[in-house]
């Protein structure tokens, strides 16, 4: 690998090389003529002789140079690349700074961008200028020189020719191999009867265990036999979903903390972040959660085999009803020291189903002739995994777009096979499927390594990292994002990149535990994970380290100090990475709550320590310090002049050093904090920042210039701000390479309508989100330029010409307009001719109308939030001469519209494809359509006391009536199909009528005080689940409830508690209890419809109207930004 990484640098140095040395180079002041002419002669001499050797390396595989003086030789050259690299990037750096000194050269470098974007859309590269050879720099160039010689005197003993060359180059025509962004696992073959076999054994334990017993299932297999996979498949199986109503997975890897895994495992158990720290109080709180319930928990990949561990998870565990413990592990070692049930041993796969799950992978895009062609060869090749689906998997994946027979036979007969297999190597099948990787992708794959076992990660995160070390390749017309994207896919194609489904739909990545093996024994000696318990374990053999990754695994070791750290100026990697909230719940509650960071609610904060001088990293290019409680960088961050990627993401930064703006080299920013009010004023001058990330929802003052950083691709967030101090909307004009998302903030501060026409948002044809504020945010007084604001404020006619102004381009896909106080929407609001426009959100706003979005052809999300002004809605809202309004719109949601007295007609074309409808808080509306839309699934009724009879809807399944509502409602519901029924917080309700409604599956009830009778309970026979919470007046009659309720849930309600003993006494097992959290066993679809309000991240619930209850949390520093609603927003808690 050393050979691999070499070569990449090489090729990279050489290219800078030969663009640096082609021009003329003006002589350096202190040098003389023949001083200078040497050193140009050097330069030139460097790019030869690197380019020379740049192909042979690509041949080298380490593992092929038997001596161990080749392989000595090649890492110091190796080390030699890193320094040439390293020579040649501070020249550039130079280039940089001499342009940002010298006027005139920047307005030629202008001129010259203006001409290239005519005819190119590749990224204009820093025009060469007269810059002399520095000194320094040229006596670093004639040092390397002579050590390169030295290095290559006994180069040909490595007999190396150009012709060992790998076989497949970087070539262009490559990226035009058929890929899909989206990659599904391949269908699990040959594990039927292994999943079977457990489910039935965990079906077998209802009731089994004996009380306060959590019961271990251990599943024991080799590494890439596939134990991940069954356990999945058994977790996700319906019959395991409906015997356990508490489920959870964590994955553990090497390092068994308990206090961590006790955390992960309550994150997993309540879908909330766990801030406790103390392990008496974990162990408390994880009792709690299980105490008299039935729990399914997975902890995949265990090692640890020590016994006190385990006697304290287990017993904080022993609490409930039913636990079952599934874990996996290549330990068999761990089941006699937890004293398990007998191990459930999973063994590699008969031939023919390997041959089906390779013949998927390597054929899924062939013809059957090309099948018949290499199934001879296949079938030898599927004969050499062994019955390992990872290696058939790596090795189909691989021979994917392969239709070279020779290829096949190379793989065959290749020596990687004869390697030994034991369990702590690599297995040769995927060593093979490595070696046999376009280079391109080696070094990309390569850098995994700095991963921890279990990490889950984002896509465009590894691209960012990919292009700050330069081993992205630029093409004429493709960008680095579109290459790493590319590149991203083809490893995900490969498996060695595994797609993580996360709530809502996104996507997060992980690596397989074998894959990131693999990684570590190809990268080399230059690269390290370190867990940071061990960091003192560093000593002079780090001092070659150039790529370094500190993971954070254990609650115990979160003081992070870099003062003390033992490496050399060499590291161009530094990553801290936080594995204490490495688990699925933390990123879906990242998208959930749209991207915003709340950095003290989150995550377990690593208090990181930075050394006031950063010098001794100098030659850093990447720099990750995310998820940290760190509060500020010190000044001499601007002395790492090589840096390209700054990573400040979560952390309590709230102000930037000014010296940050000499970073020339920096393309990505990622500042997304929310404790981040302000950017320094000279940040124009990081002229090459393609990637600047901020967060969405916290207000920033943002200093004039921005407009000048015409590369930016990504900028999340823009604040508008007045005076000579605050960038000025028009600035936007010069940003037409803009992609993703744009958040535009301040927009009340727009006092000329010149200046939005000039910002040209139509221009930015890569836009796919676009959300418009006019509110001025919250913290604007702390602005320290907020003297030199002018106190103009905007009026509603100005606000309408703006909004008119500011039309985006046509493909956008998601648009939401806040605070908005014109009284009439733009022209172009509604217009069909946006064809991809999916989701639009109106978020309160002064209009009495709404705009006519019915004929948006693609519109699935639509939601009016807190429309004060509107009184009726009536056909204006469905769009002219719109036959079929809203054709595509799934979920709509009306909230907080406190004068809304009517909803006209909805006729039958309306709405042909809306399964979910919202109304909340709107007090005034009585008059509801007679007939809603036949395919609405799910209807929410919250807050809308004069609504006293609900709409037909034949096919609705889940019903929620919250908060004020008619006395009326519940007396007359006649839903013949409805599966759930949750009523929250009726202060009013006095009695449920349940006999219209035959199909009821789930019934939850919460709050409602005055509820004294629920008729027809005992009568449905479908009723599988029954919740019911602080009702202190209800009572029940003594009749056996339907045989289908298999458990219930019976919480703060004093009138029913001898009746749920009775109960008790009427059945073979309990299925009752009595002021706990429910944990019956019923339907998934039931269980998520009727999710606890507990289950619900960042949303508190108060039903007394306490004015101080806000004010006190937060000034008690627990939470930031949290969403706080006395009446209970959230729809799905009850």
């Amino acid at each position: 690998m050393a050979g691999l990484i070499a070569s990449g640098i090489i090729k990279w140095t050489a290219s800078k090389l030969a663009s640096l040395v082609s021009p003329p180079i003006e002589p350096s002041p202190s040098s003389s003529d023949e001083q200078q002419t040497s050193a140009i002669r050097d330069v030139q001499m460097l790019q030869r002789r690197m380019a020379s050797v740049q192909r042979s390396l690509e041949a080298i595989d380490e593992d092929s140079i038997r001596d161990e003086s080749g392989r000595l030789r090649l890492r110091e050259l190796q080390q030699f690349a890193y320094d040439a690299q390293d020579a040649i990037d501070e020249y550039k750096f130079e280039l940089l700074r001499r342009r940002m000194d010298d006027p005139d050269s920047r307005h030629q470098d202008r001129s010259a961008r203006k001409r290239k974007r005519k005819g190119d859309k590749k990224e204009p590269e820093t025009d060469p200028v007269m810059v002399p050879v520095p000194d320094e720099l040229a006596l670093r160039v004639k040092r390397i020189l002579e050590r390169f010689k030295e290095i290559t005197k006994a180069w040909n003993d490595l007999h190396l020719d150009e012709a060992d060359a790998p076989f497949r180059e970087e070539e262009e025509d490559f990226l035009q191999k058929p890929t899909t962004p989206h990659v599904d696992e391949p269908t699990v073959i040959g594990r039927d009867d292994d999943k079977e076999n457990i489910v039935k054994l965990l079906l077998s334990m209802n009731g089994a265990c004996e009380e306060n017993n959590a019961s271990v299932l251990p599943i024991i297999g080799m590494g890439g036999v596939g134990k991940t996979t069954l356990a999945q498949i058994v977790y996700n199986d319906p019959r395991i979903t409906k015997q356990f109503g508490l489920m959870g997975w964590v994955h553990v890897s090497e390092n068994f903390d308990l206090k961590s895994i006790m955390s992960k495992i309550i994150m997993s158990f309540t879908r909330k972040p766990c801030q406790i720290t103390e392990l008496n109080q974990l162990e408390y709180m994880l009792m709690e959660q299980v105490v008299g319930r039935k729990f399914l928990l997975v902890l995949d990949d265990v090692w640890s085999e020590r016994k006190d561990l385990w006697d304290a998870l287990l017993s904080a565990m022993s609490t409930a009803h039913l636990g079952v413990i599934l874990v996996t592990t290549r330990n068999i070692n761990v089941s006699s020291v937890i004293q398990a049930m007998p191990p459930y041993h999973v063994g590699c796969l008969p031939f023919d189903e390997s041959w089906q799950l390779f013949k998927q992978l390597a054929f899924c895009h062939q013809d059957q002739n090309i099948e018949k062609a290499f199934e001879e060869i296949g079938r030898k090749i599927v004969q050499k995994c062994g019955g390992l689906p990872l290696a058939v998997k790596a090795i189909g994946s691989a021979l994917r777009f392969e239709e070279d027979e020779d290829t096949w036979t190379d793989i065959l007969d290749s020596e990687q096979w004869n390697l030994p297999t034991r369990e702590d190597t690599v297995l040769p099948a995927l060593k093979l499927s490595y070696v046999r990787m376009p280079i391109h992708l080696k070094r990309c794959f390569v850098f995994f390594t700095l991963f921890p076992k279990g990490h889950i990660f984002m896509k465009e995160n590894v691209i960012y990292l990919w292009i700050s070390l330069g081993i992205l390749k630029q093409t004429s017309h493709r960008n680095p994002e579109n290459i790493g994207n590319r590149y991203f896919n083809d490893l995900l194609q490969r498996t060695m990149v595994q797609r993580v489904l996360l709530d809502g739909g996104h996507n997060c990545f992980t690596i397989h535990d074998l894959f990131l093996d693999l990684a570590k024994f190809v990268s080399g000696e230059d690269s390290l994970k370190l867990d940071t318990q061990y960091m003192p374990y560093l000593n002079d053999a780090s001092q070659n380290l150039r790529y370094l990754s500190l993971a954070v695994s254990s609650s115990d070791h979160t003081i992070l100090d870099l003062h003390t750290l033992p490496v050399t100026g060499g590291l161009r990697i530094l990553q801290v990475i936080n594995a204490l909230d490495d688990n699925k719940r933390y990123y879906s509650s990242l998208f959930k709550n749209n991207r915003r960071c709340f950095s003290k609610l989150f995550s377990h904060h690593i208090n990181v320590t930075l050394p006031e001088d950063l010098r001794g990293l100098r030659h850093l290019r990447a720099l990750d310090l995310s998820r940290s409680a760190l509060t500020s960088l010190p000044e001499s961050i601007g002395e790492l002049k090589l840096l390209r990627y700054l990573c400040i993401f979560q952390t309590r930064i709230a102000k930037l050093p000014g010296s940050i703006c000499s970073l020339y080299n920096l393309k990505v920013l990622d500042a997304r904090t929310n404790m981040l009010r302000e950017l320094p004023q000279d940040i124009q001058k990081l002229v090459s920042l393609q990637h600047l990330s901020l967060d969405l929802w916290s207000p920033l003052c943002m200093p004039r210039g921005i407009g000048k950083l015409t590369r930016l691709k990504t900028l999340t967030m823009y604040s508008v701000g007045t005076g000579n101090c605050h960038c000025n909307i028009a600035e936007l004009h010069h940003l037409v390479n803009l992609h993703g998302e744009l958040c535009i903030t301040g927009l009340s501060r727009v006092t000329n309508i010149d200046d939005a026409q000039t910002a040209n948002l139509v221009s930015k044809k890569h836009l796919q989100i676009l959300r418009l504020d006019w509110s001025a945010g919250f913290y604007a007084t702390e602005c320290e330029h907020i003297v030199n604001q002018n106190n103009a404020t905007s009026t509603p006619e100005l606000d309408e010409d703006v909004f008119e102004s500011l039309k985006p381009q046509r493909n956008l896909e998601e648009l939401e307009v806040v605070n908005y106080s014109g009284y009439k929407y733009p022209s172009w609001l509604g217009d069909p001719a946006f064809s991809r426009l999916a989701k639009v959100t109106l978020w309160k706003q002064k209009c009495k109308f709404l705009p006519a979005l019915g004929q948006l052809p693609q519109l699935c999300e639509l939601l009016i939030i807190h429309m004060e002004c509107v009184e009726r809605i009536g056909r204006e809202f469905y769009g002219q001469d719109s036959v079929e309004p809203f054709p595509a719109l799934e979920k709509l949601e009306f909230q907080d519209m406190p004068n809304w007295v009517e909803w006209y007609e909805v006729s039958e074309n309306d709405f042909p494809s809306l399964r979910e409808l919202k109304i909340k808080d709107s007090n005034e509306l009585g008059i509801l359509p007679q007939k809603l839309p036949s395919n609405l699934k799910k209807l929410v009724i919250m807050n809308c006391e004069k609504v006293v009879r609900l709409p037909t809807v034949p096919c609705l399944a889940h019903l929620v009536l919250k908060g004020n509502i008619g006395e009326e409602t519940l007396s007359c519901l006649h839903f013949p199909l409805l599966k759930t029924l949750k009523v929250c917080f009726l202060r009013k309700a006095e009695e449920i009528k349940l006999e219209n409604l035959p199909m009821l599956e789930g019934l939850a009830i919460t709050g409602c005080k005055r509820l004294f009778s629920i008729e027809g309970v005992c009568s449905v026979e479908s009723l599988s689940l029954l919740k019911i919470k602080d009702c202190p007046n209800l009572q029940l009659p003594f009749k056996p409830l339907p045989q289908k309720v298999q458990q219930s849930t019976v919480t703060n309600c004093p009138q029913l508690q001898e009746w749920a003993e009775w109960q008790q006494t009427q059945m073979s097992e309990p299925r009752y209890q009595l002021e706990e959290p429910d944990g019956a066993s019923y339907d998934q679809e039931v269980v998520e419809a009727l999710r606890d309000e507990s289950e619900d991240d960042f949303e508190v619930f108060r039903e007394d109207e306490d004015d101080d209850f806000y004010d006190r949390i937060l000034e008690a520093g627990q939470l930031s930004g949290m969403a706080i609603d006395y009446n209970d927003d959230s729809d799905d808690a009850c």
